[in-house]
This record gives C-alpha cells, structure tokens and sequence, in this order.
C-alpha cells in the first residue's frame, strides 16, 4: 500500500479507474464545504484540502495517461538520434501525495485558527461566545491527525529515490545509427551498447527498493551471454514494444541510418504501435 509504483497500466479502463474516484472526492469535498457553513468545524476545512487535493492530483494523472493513449510516448530527434522521453507523471503523482501529507498539520493549524477568528464565526451561532467541547474536541482530533499524516509524509518520502530533484532531464531511451543508449533515471552518465553488439532484451523485472517498484531490464550482447541489468523505470514501453525496437536495428542495419534523420521519429513510432505501414521499404 505505501509502496511508489511507476509503471502503471497504459489502457481507458486506468484511465476511468482513476477519473471516477476523483470525481467523488470532489463531491465529497464540496459537500464538506456546503457543510462547512453550517458548523464550521476544523475537521471539515482539513477535510475539504485532503479531498480535493486527492481529486486534483488523480485528474491529472488520468489527463497524462489519456495523453500518453492518444499520442503514444514523447518521440524526439536531436544530436543525430531519437531520443524518448521518460513519463515522469508517476513521479510527480507521487511528489503531490507527499506534498499534500505533509501539508496536512500546518493545514491543521490554519484550520483551528480559521474556526475561531471573528469572521468565520460570526456565520454560525454555534461559535458564538465562548467555545463549546465539541469544538475544542474536534480542532484536538484535526491537529493530530494533521500531525500524524504529515509525519506519515516524511517517514515514506526517506524511502523514495525517485524524485524530482534526483532524476536527469534528458532522453531514458535513445536511437543512434551506431549505437543503442539507456540512461536511467538516477544514473549520472548513460549505458551505451553498441548495435554491432547485438543486444536482446531477455526480459523485464519489476523489482521492489524499499519503498519504489523499479523496473528493470536484461540485456545480453555478443560475447557477454549474462544479462546486464539496467533500471528502466519510468520507460513507458512493454515488453514486446521494447524488444520490437532493439530487434529491428540490431538486425536490420539498413534500417539504422533513417534514425540520423528526421524520419527516425515516424520509424520508431511506427515499431513501438506494431505499425508495418510506417516501416522503411
């Protein structure tokens, strides 16, 4: 449950999964926020910033997948190759929960002060003059358990290596005429692997560290039978997709010098969606 996954499934059934419990808890929201006007109660404003952040952060998500669906992965030719970006999405989901936890006991306290100032309370006659048990009851439960969600917060944010002030900016995956090159998220300098090597995707792990569900890769090349390990987390790409790619250029270097171009872009994005009708004739 508090394991950080990025590779989530890449279908509309994720997407509506995700949409529709957003969805109720933005009801949820505006319906403690009607409620608020009538008792306005800490537990309620906390409430309202848990519930509606959580929609927020899974509209987006739904939004990126619904993109990456429709458009399939970012493809970009630069420096004579093609580079794919990484769906850094599930990293900056992750990001936002942390955030939105962590935020959860200054939230609290804002909560307090803000049922108790003179101009919230004077909407609602239950405020009014001296404080009631129940109040001060509730702004006692609000703190807490602002305080507890936010040391929840730091306690899963030391378990978590992708961030996204540790990851590189550039290209996880790129497409040269001579050479194949995956640079993982958190590695400073990329693995390169040449293609007169002919490199083989063995298989794909996913592999828990701690608290982040990494996603790994087993390459074999000529003259080294054992697979390398290279983490691949957050390269959106099946199996087959991945393996397509490598095989097409390992085999066929007729195939590699249209990757110096501009139309190694519409190549690759043709392998990756199994498309014959984009393949070189």
């Amino acid at each position: 449950m508090l394991t950080n996954k990025y590779d989530g499934p890449l279908n509309s059934a994720a997407v509506f999964a995700l949409t529709v419990p957003a969805a109720l808890y933005s009801f949820i929201a505006l319906l403690n926020l009607w409620l608020l006007w009538l008792s306005p109660f800490s537990m309620l404003i906390l409430a309202i910033f848990i519930f509606a952040s959580h929609a927020s952060t899974r509209f987006y998500y739904a939004a990126a997948l619904s993109r990456r669906l429709r458009r399939g992965p970012d493809l970009t030719f630069s420096n004579g190759g093609v580079g794919l970006t990484p769906m850094t999405a599930p990293i900056k989901l992750v990001t936002a929960d942390f955030i939105r936890l962590a935020a959860a006991f200054p939230i609290s306290l804002i909560a307090c002060a803000l049922t108790h100032s003179p101009v919230f309370s004077s909407s609602s006659s239950t405020t009014r003059g001296t404080v009631s048990a129940v109040t001060i009851g509730l702004d006692i439960v609000t703190v807490v358990f602002g305080l507890a969600a936010t040391g929840v917060a730091l306690f899963i944010r030391r378990g978590t290596a992708y961030r996204l002030n540790t990851i590189h900016r550039g290209p996880i995956l790129t497409l040269t005429p001579t050479h194949l090159e995956f640079h993982p998220l958190l590695e400073a300098e990329p693995v390169t692997i040449a293609w007169d090597r002919m490199p083989y995707l063995a298989g794909i792990d996913l592999v828990t560290v701690k608290r982040d569900s990494t996603k790994k890769a087993r390459i074999t090349t000529t003259g080294n039978p054992v697979p390398t390990t290279i983490d691949i987390t957050c390269l959106d790409l099946t199996y087959e997709q991945l393996q397509r790619l490598i095989g097409c250029f390992a085999c066929r270097p007729q195939y590699r010098g249209a990757l110096a171009t501009d139309g190694g872009v519409t190549l690759v994005r043709a392998l990756i969606n199994d498309n014959p009708a984009g393949w070189p004739r």
